[in-house]
């Protein structure tokens, strides 16, 4: 019996492992990964975004049908604070996916939220689940070790 139970849990694992290796996310979906990556860290470029979109996956644990849940999160990314708490009525990330369909970097956006998916983007920030403006030490932070700096962003993963 302890064996055919231990069996069935592994089974579980391997499902749910195949289940996210296949998972697609919708173009919408997409959008609103980028548009994260852009209001987060266009001005700090291509590293800079790569860097976010690690944090995502991170915190995620590489679950990939997980990312737009990390990213809907209530004031888990600064820049999307009034989406993600409900602010924008209806409209939800519409004004911020436009917002940053703007921006210059929106394409390679576009193309990291693709790797992110793919599972073919590296990590540069080291494991890091957390971020924040270099110039800042947040009080969560002393929980923390820093791991990379990045632009005008300093990266931390739990202890």
């Amino acid at each position: 019996m302890k064996r055919l139970i231990v069996l069935a849990l592994a089974l579980m694992g391997i499902v749910s492992v195949v289940r996210a290796e296949a998972y697609q996310p919708c173009d919408w979906e997409r959008q609103i990964v980028a548009a994260c990556l852009v209001l987060e860290a266009s001005n700090q470029g291509e590293h800079g975004m790569q860097a976010v979109a690690s944090v995502i996956a991170n915190r995620a644990e590489r679950d990939k049908s997980r990312y737009i849940q990390i990213v809907k999160t209530p004031y888990a990314f600064t820049a999307l604070n009034e989406a993600s708490t409900g602010k924008t009525g209806s409209s939800g990330f519409a004004n911020h996916v436009r917002r940053a369909s703007r921006d210059l970097n929106w394409s390679l956006a576009l193309r990291i939220v693709d790797q992110l998916y793919a599972d073919s983007l590296a990590d540069n920030t080291y494991g890091a689940d957390h971020y924040s403006r270099r110039d800042q030490l947040p009080s969560w932070s002393h929980r923390m070790r820093a791991t990379a700096v990045i632009g005008d962003h300093l990266f931390f993963r739990a202890l």
